[in-house]
């Protein structure tokens, strides 16, 4: 599958040359770091709207929050910035709808960290995502790498809603007795793992956010087959900062935003908690520390040849540094790329599969 071309403007670039008003879809944490990208390439919203039931009478960075339909009503003509992300599938349509009728950029932010791709970063970076397409091994996988790129590249959201979502998962729950759940929240794919194999008899499951963890700690209480951690995935047995937020998203270090206060949290290698029991698979989804959990899981990955699950789409250079590593653990390993259906390019996952 052929890439996109390194010399296409990237969407930044797009939103200048449309030479049309730019108003943010988005109230959040992904509106306050949009604004922020946009201000420092000389480009400054014209306002702001969220959807109906959001607006409230409300400012956000000094820009009135209105709606949709008020924007329409007082702007002829405008492009539209999409500042938020979603899975729902009303929302989605709601979105398509909107790119319908205007212009719409969805610019790629990452979860964790400051890198932006841009067409600088993925004209650098070229040689590696060809590298890794080649690595990859099926079609599906290779689509799906083109239309994310092209999707990061241009912030056109067609690239993430074509049917290579909807692939089967290529790994095989019914072979595994234990896993390591590293993100394990309140146990959500614990019971994924127990209701797809039979044969499963062990769990380590990793959660530092606490709340997320009393509720872990209670499903463990009466699901034997799961071994609850109240620590982080790391490199090495540590203490962190960890940023802790309202649900998913909680993260090691980062930056404080609204509502977010950062606490100390244990962190634990994989290795050093399974010791010697045979590891069948583990789960990488640690948002944004992947690359220190992969290093701490490098010796029960040379010894067990587990399948993994790592989450690729949580730094900008994920897609370029992590299927490396892990080709340097095992370079037997098949490479597979799988997406959930949401915007922006989030659930983006690595299937590291044995034949």
């Amino acid at each position: 599958m052929k890439l996109p071309n390194a010399e296409l403007p990237d969407v930044w670039e797009r939103m200048r040359a449309a030479g049309l008003p730019l108003y943010i879809y988005g109230t959040g944490d992904g509106a306050d770091k949009i604004i922020d990208e946009m201000n420092r390439r000389g480009l400054f919203p014209s306002g702001i709207f969220a959807s109906d039931g959001f607006v409230r009478n409300r400012d956000f960075r000094g820009l009135h929050v209105t709606s949709y339909a008020d924007v329409c009503r007082e702007c002829e003509s405008f492009a539209v910035v999409l500042a938020f992300g979603t899975s729902r599938p009303d929302v989605i349509e709601n979105i398509r709808k909107i790119s319908r009728e205007r212009e719409l950029f969805c610019p790629d932010m990452p979860v964790a960290g400051d890198l932006i791709f841009d067409r600088r970063f993925y004209r650098e970076n070229y040689g590696s995502f060809s590298e890794l397409s080649d690595l990859l091994s099926d079609d599906v996988s290779r689509r799906l790498l083109s239309n994310i790129l092209n999707y990061k590249l241009t912030g056109n959201i067609d690239f993430l809603l074509d049917d290579t979502d909807k692939s089967d998962c290529p790994l095989h729950f019914e072979r595994y007795k234990a896993a390591v759940d590293l993100g394990a929240y309140t146990g959500d794919t614990a019971d994924a793992i127990l209701s797809a194999s039979h044969m499963i008899e062990r769990i380590f499951a990793f959660e530092p956010e606490p709340r997320a963890y009393k509720k872990l700690a209670e499903k463990a209480a009466v699901t034997p087959q799961i071994t609850p951690i109240n620590a982080a995935a790391w490199s090495e047995d540590t203490v962190l900062d960890f940023t802790e937020l309202s649900g998913r998203g909680s993260s090691l270090g980062g930056k404080n935003h609204r509502g977010t206060k950062k606490i100390a949290v244990s962190a634990r290698t994989v290795d050093g908690a399974v010791e010697n029991e045979h590891i069948d698979f583990i789960k990488f989804d640690v948002e944004g520390a992947e690359r220190e959990a992969l290093i701490g899981a490098r010796n029960t990955i040379y010894r067990c040849r587990p399948e993994m699950l790592v989450s690729v789409y949580h730094r900008t250079d994920d897609l370029t540094v992590l299927p490396r590593m892990i080709k340097s653990y095992v370079p037997e390993y098949k490479l597979c790329l799988r997406r959930g259906r949401c915007i922006p390019a989030w659930e983006l996952n690595l299937y590291c599969v044995n034949e």
